[in-house]
């Protein structure tokens, strides 16, 4: 089948193309405007929900549930899963003036996907344990909710990643957590090994209000032991927007060869690249991955070539209309850049990586 240009960013999505991360390697034609499969939008975030007339429920971008497909399968059939959850976790988050709706409810590997269909595969490559949720409502006016989304990561690196999957750039930082934003009406944040997002149904000052209310609660009670994310000092930094990294623990770019792979959003003279790098057990091992991004390139887009920079050995893939994507190797890291309008300039931002790599 041949693949439309759209280099290593056609087959994870518009919306993380937004937040800066690279998307994949070039898509079919006939598969890249496909729809995402029907299914229902409850227990989403914005993000992945389908479209409402309530303002927290619009999507951020419709077509970031895209991000599914570049994530390996994940085997949902668990049967032996240990139980999760924790009531005292989001007992009394809720404010004054709300009430709660029903009990507070947990959901382990085995479960996940009852709660958010379609999206636990993703969570689960993120090495998810569980999800816990609760539901409130304003006092008086029942269609006015928030829902509160706790999910334990199991790690710092895993809560970071999922954070940095589903973040959009530009938005509101909030003060809380290790890190924190503000999308419409809704809050994400993570904290140690916990991710958690809180939507809502619309925004004003009293939804703001219960929202950070809960926010700050369920902070107070999940622990941090500081812990550093793993690989996150592995782009270079001169140029490195940080807030524009991600960390894909699988599939990164639609390759099954590619794992534990940060990306990021370097400025570069008047414009701007994506790059990823991931550090391999050894030099042999990022030199077949080095390898199989060519093959993949010479079997998918118009050509590769492979040249030297600063005598580092690179493969330029050619996807036509004029856009490129580049690979190199130095010592055990893979790295590259994606998706650049013309071969000088992604010479030129392969160029800046490798002097910083050497």
């Amino acid at each position: 089948m041949k693949f439309t240009h759209y280099g290593f960013s056609a087959m994870l999505i518009a919306g993380i193309s937004a937040s800066m991360g690279l998307v994949g390697c070039g898509a079919p034609e006939d598969t890249v405007d496909e729809p995402v499969s029907d299914v229902g939008s409850e227990g989403l975030p914005p993000a992945f929900q389908e479209g409402s007339d309530d303002e927290g429920s619009d999507p951020k971008n419709p077509a970031t549930a895209d991000v599914v497909a570049a994530v390996e399968e994940v085997d949902t059939s668990i049967r032996d899963a240990a139980e999760f959850g924790d009531d005292a976790l989001l007992a009394g988050l809720v404010p004054e003036g709300w009430s709660q709706t029903g009990d507070i409810e947990h959901f382990n590997i085995a479960t996940l996907y009852n709660k958010i269909d379609g999206r636990s595969e993703l969570y689960m490559a993120y090495n998810v344990k569980g999800l816990s949720w609760v539901s409130m409502v304003q006092d008086g006016n029942a269609d006015n909710f928030l829902d509160v989304f706790v999910y334990d990561m199991s790690t710092t690196t895993g809560a970071f990643g999922i954070y940095s999957v589903e973040r959009e750039p530009d938005q509101e930082k909030i003060k809380i957590g290790r890190e924190c934003y503000k999308t419409g009406s809704n809050l994400y944040f993570w904290k140690g090994q916990h991710y958690a997002y809180i939507n809502a149904s619309r925004e004003d000052p009293e939804n703001n209000a219960a929202a950070l209310h809960a926010a700050k609660t369920v902070l107070s009670r999940v622990g941090d032991d500081g812990g550093e994310i793993v690989g996150l000092d592995w782009l270079p930094e001169k140029g490195l927007n940080p807030d524009s990294i991600q960390y894909f623990m699988a599939d990164a770019m639609s390759l099954d060869f590619m794992n534990q792979t940060f990306v990021g959003m370097y400025d570069f003279g008047e414009g701007a690249f994506k790059s990823f790098i991931s550090k391999r057990d050894s030099a042999e091992d990022a030199k077949s991955i080095f390898e199989q991004f060519n093959e993949y390139g010479g079997e998918y887009g118009d050509s590769v070539e492979q040249v030297s920079i600063n005598d580092v050995e690179v493969g330029l893939t050619d996807w036509g209309g004029g856009f490129y994507d580049g690979v190199a190797v130095v010592g055990n890291s893979i790295f590259g850049v994606s998706n650049i309008d013309g071969k000088e300039a992604a010479t030129a931002a392969l160029k800046n990586l490798i002097d910083q790599m050497k």
